[in-house]
């Protein structure tokens, strides 16, 4: 049987027939090493012919391929463009992969090679992109000058590490929001750099008959997947500021500018510079890492000791060995803010933080994982981790006489990794562990008198009597995890439980429940909490941000396994798949008892899940809408069935409408549910009552259904206050009265409301729908109140809810708050309401598709979604630590403190976190009320600060 050299010179000759033996072996080799490139070469035998004339040992730097795809740069985006793209990156990748092949480059080499390509095509791209955009709506200009855009290339390619297969990773900045395109009236600069990205990453990962140039990946940005294509510099430091995460550092630790404006990208750089590296050092990354390596070999590998990337001793082992130890040391010692692996490495080594022996074998063991993670993308082609079944083939092109010795090789490289990446968790001697003295003292069993000290200057509490009365009641509970027995069964989970305290949003808390979840309940669970750090972070950082979900975890243990144990996040189908047994059941009080036990359940999966960082505020408010259409469904069903049992049955449908954050799916684990109640029609039923009676009847019980109190939890807080003629109105309303009031009575402000209603249950599936068309030609028929009665409107609820003054602020009611926002969306709305695109109920979808639709500035848009996001993720802090609070927040006190912690918020300079949380927000308030003013009507309440500075 032929070899795959022979084959592929045999189908090369019979592509181009007058091939001369050297354009022959070339294309052998390729066969034999890189299959997935052969193909390139048969389709454009010119392709071998050109690279057979010049020299193959002379290395490409990335100034020549700058000037190799100068030409592609110089034409218009279009099909021209794609091809030309496309043929000039076969033409470099299949050079590149011969002189890897012939070993005229080593992996270090080829690898920089490849990230030059890379860059030099993305930069062909977008200059061809924007010249042509330019053409059509004219120059970017701020002030000073031509606003600068630059690509900012992560991961492998920031490090100039690229593999054949690899994704190339992006995020695009470009210079201000304060410019305009030529003459201002067609597009803005953000919705002109959006253009840009699409049209350029388009023109690189688009599959087109000449294939493509490299896949793309920009969910690095900010805000993932869900967030703008590129942002503004200054949006993204708000950005990073107010919601950077620990693995945002780490990604943009590789982030380095590859295309676009080099002066510009080194600015951003630099501007980023301070969230990605620290100057206090911060051990606990290491632990995180850990953790993010854990998660993704549970994630994405389905066999991970099969693949050289994520398995034990693999690529991110190693990567983030390097990583962890930059991020940790980086803001101290400049040499290391470098963005390569063996860069950083190699000044970890000089800097004395790795050992020459460890840093040499690390080298080693590196350069023959990468060598391995190279030839697997050359044959397969695209971006894959796992080892062939077959290992003689791939042991070959490696350069070991068989498989048994290639695997012997491997595994030995990934031993040093393993051991160097577990390494990190382990403490020096040297090194002191700012908890230990608390902790020894603890597990010593010191009287609480003698902790209060130490817990004040190790958990950072004003006051640490209580927090130190519930350390020394663990420790006299002899089998909990800081009592003799449970310490010396399981002598790591004190520590990392107190670690945990220590990042809770009130450690005070966080050490109260956590006391009466080890000394109330006797299950056991502190042998899991042992094995599963997250575990530990998800119930820890529960108990320090949430009394209500803490008492309710606490205060059921039997649940303890379904809720917490390997649980998931719910999803919305697991939700209503999970109410759908209540249909059955007839007892109202056990009905009752299961609606608690599943709003409960799910609740708290949701709720760990949020706390411990897994889910966003956006899609918790998804879950959290989920969990309620589905009990106010399950309550509406129990409730009519029970009603027609006792007045008569009926054809005549029902229907529930939601309204405000419920309508909107924007709920939070404090929100009441705003329900209407609508039937259709006068009558009877089949025994004679009258339907106002059933209907009724059934509202009322739905009602006290969703909202008694019972021993499995708590239910909902309900409003029906916004019925017509509010609380002095009917309970159930006919659809025929409904229409009237709101054609001959409603003020504007209740078909404002509407904007956001939805039916969330209905006896008849045609009846909802029917209601649901009714309800939006109501909100959007006869356009937008008039915006000098919103304004007043406003106004009033500032002064007379919000609650504001000094320091004490008001998330959703207060000055530029959540309300602003909202009543800015949903008056655009109803002013261009005749698009059905934007009637959207969610108020960061009806921004998106005002600005969509260009109703909105797309800089108005972006700072009102900001401002929204901030202020829904201080709300929805603030409740979940005081959930009977009123909803203000005041600065200098310990609740905003919390908050600050709660949400990450670090200290700036000298000021405390939540010093910078008042500042953020006073920042986005004037941002979003200037908004409103300038869009609807001036307010004429003043900001409570006005005449006070922090």
């Amino acid at each position: 049987m032929p070899s795959p050299g022979q084959r592929a010179r045999e189908a090369y000759r019979e592509a181009s027939p007058d091939a001369d033996p050297e354009a022959l072996e070339l294309a052998a080799a390729l066969g034999a090493h890189a299959p997935a490139l052969l193909p390139l070469t048969i389709a454009d035998p010119s392709i071998l012919d050109d690279i057979r004339r010049r020299p193959l040992d002379r290395h490409r730097d990335a100034a020549d391929l700058r000037r190799l795809f100068a030409p592609v740069a110089a034409l218009e985006d279009g099909p021209e463009l794609h091809r030309a793209l496309r043929r000039t990156r076969h033409r470099a990748m299949v050079r590149i992969a011969l002189r890897e092949i012939l070993g005229l480059a080593d992996i270090d080499r080829t690898a920089g090679e490849l990230a030059a390509l890379a860059s030099a095509a993305l930069d062909a791209a977008l200059t061809a992109c924007r010249r042509t955009l330019e053409r059509r709506y004219g120059e970017a200009r701020a002030a000073d000058g031509p606003v600068p855009l630059t690509a900012l290339g992560m991961g492998k390619l920031g490090g100039g590490e690229l593999n054949f297969g690899s994704d190339v990773d992006l995020i695009f900045f470009y210079g201000t929001d304060d410019a305009e395109v030529g003459d201002g009236l067609e597009t803005s600069v953000h919705e002109l750099f959006t253009r840009l990205v699409r049209r350029a990453t388009r023109a690189l990962a688009e599959v087109t008959e000449d294939g493509f140039v490299f896949r793309v990946d920009l969910r690095l940005r900010p805000e993932g997947s869900r967030g703008p294509l590129a942002n503004s510099l200054a949006s993204a430091e708000r950005y990073y500021e107010s919601f950077g995460r620990d693995w945002e550092r780490a990604a943009l630790l590789r982030g380095r500018p590859i295309a676009g404006d080099p002066a510009f990208g080194a600015e951003v750089v630099e501007a980023l510079r301070p969230f990605v590296f620290r100057r206090q050092v911060e051990p606990r990354l290491a632990e995180q890492m850990h953790e993010l390596v854990r998660r993704s070999r549970r994630e994405l590998a389905a066999d991970p000791e099969q693949n050289v990337k994520l398995g034990r001793g693999g690529i991110r082992e190693a990567e983030f060995f390097v990583q962890s130890l930059q991020l940790i040391w980086g803001g101290r010692h400049r040499e290391l803010q470098v963005p390569g692996t063996i860069e950083g490495l190699r000044a970890l080594r000089h800097l004395g933080l790795v050992s020459h022996a460890d840093a040499a074998a690390l080298e080693e063991a590196w350069a023959l994982l990468r060598r391995v993670e190279h030839r697997i993308h050359m044959v397969a082609g695209y971006q894959t981790h796992d080892l062939p079944g077959d290992r003689e083939e791939l042991a070959r092109s490696l350069g070991y006489a068989d498989a048994a010795r290639f695997e012997a090789a491997l595994a030995e490289a990934r031993a040093k990794v393993a051991a160097l990446f577990d390494s990190l968790v382990e403490r020096p001697d040297e090194e002191e562990d700012p908890l230990a003295p608390l902790l020894e003292a603890t597990l010593a069993g010191q009287p609480a008198d003698e902790l209060v000290e130490l817990v004040e200057g190790t958990l950072a509490v004003d006051d640490g009597v209580e927090g130190a009365t519930h350390l020394a009641r663990l420790a006299r509970r002899a089998s909990s995890p800081f009592g003799p027995l449970g310490h010396r069964e399981r002598p790591a989970l004190a520590r990392l439980l107190l670690a945990e305290v220590h990042r809770a949003a009130d450690p005070t808390l966080a050490l109260r429940h956590m006391a009466d979840f080890f000394l109330r309940n006797q299950h056991g669970f502190d042998a899991v909490l042992a094995e599963e750090p997250r575990l530990t972070r998800r119930l820890v950082g529960l108990f320090g941000a949430s009394p209500g979900l803490a008492e309710l975890l606490v205060g059921h243990p039997e649940s303890l396994g379904r809720v917490f144990v390997g649980a998931s996040v719910p999803s919305a189908a697991e939700i209503a798949e999970g109410h759908a047994s209540l249909a059955e059941l007839e007892d109202a009080e056990r009905f009752v008892s299961e609606l608690r036990r599943l709003k409960r359940e799910h609740g708290l999966r949701i709720g760990l899940a949020h706390v411990g960082d897994e889910l966003g505020d956006r899609a918790t408010q998804r879950l959290l809408t989920a969990l309620a259409d589905a009990q106010v469904e399950a309550a509406f069903r129990f409730a009519l069935s029970e009603s027609e049992r006792k007045l008569g049955a009926t054809e005549t449908p029902m229907a529930v409408v939601g309204m405000g954050k419920l309508g909107g799916g924007e709920l939070g684990f404090t929100s009441d549910l705003d329900l209407i109640f609508v039937y259709d029609g006068d009558g009877e039923t089949d025994r004679g009552r009258a339907l106002v009676e059933l209907f009724s009847r059934t509202a009322q019980r739905a009602l006290r259904l969703l909202s008694q109190l019972d021993a499995e939890g708590p239910g909902y807080e309900i409003d029906t206050r916004l019925r017509p003629s509010g609380s002095q109105g009917l309970l159930v309303v006919s659809r025929a009265a409904f229409e009237r009031y709101h054609a001959e009575r409603a003020q504007a402000w209740e078909r404002q409301a509407l904007v956001r209603a939805r039916v969330v249950a209905s006896s008849a599936a045609a009846f909802a729908e029917r209601v649901g068309a009714e309800l939006a030609e109501t909100a959007y028929a006869r356009g937008a109140p008039d915006a000098a009665r919103v304004a007043e409107l406003r106004g009033r609820m500032q002064r007379e809810l919000a609650g504001e003054r000094g320091h004490r602020y008001h998330p959703k009611l207060g000055y530029g708050g959540l309300v602003d926002v909202e009543f800015v969306a949903q008056c655009l709305q109803m002013r261009h309401g005749g698009d059905a695109s934007v009637r959207r109920r969610h108020t960061l979808d009806a921004l998106d598709a005002l600005a969509e639709g260009g109703y909105l500035a797309p800089g108005d848009a972006e700072a009102l979604a900001d401002g929204y996001r901030f202020f829904r993720s201080v709300e929805q802090t603030a409740a979940l630590l005081d959930p009977s609070g009123s909803g203000a927040l005041t600065f200098g006190g310990p609740r905003a403190a919390s908050v600050a912690r709660a949400l990450r918020v670090r200290r700036r300079d000298e000021d405390p976190p939540a010093r910078v949380l008042e500042r953020s927000w006073r920042r986005r308030a004037e941002e979003v009320r200037a908004i409103f003013e300038r869009l609807l009507h001036p307010v004429g309440v003043p900001a409570p600060w006005q005449e006070t500075t922090p």
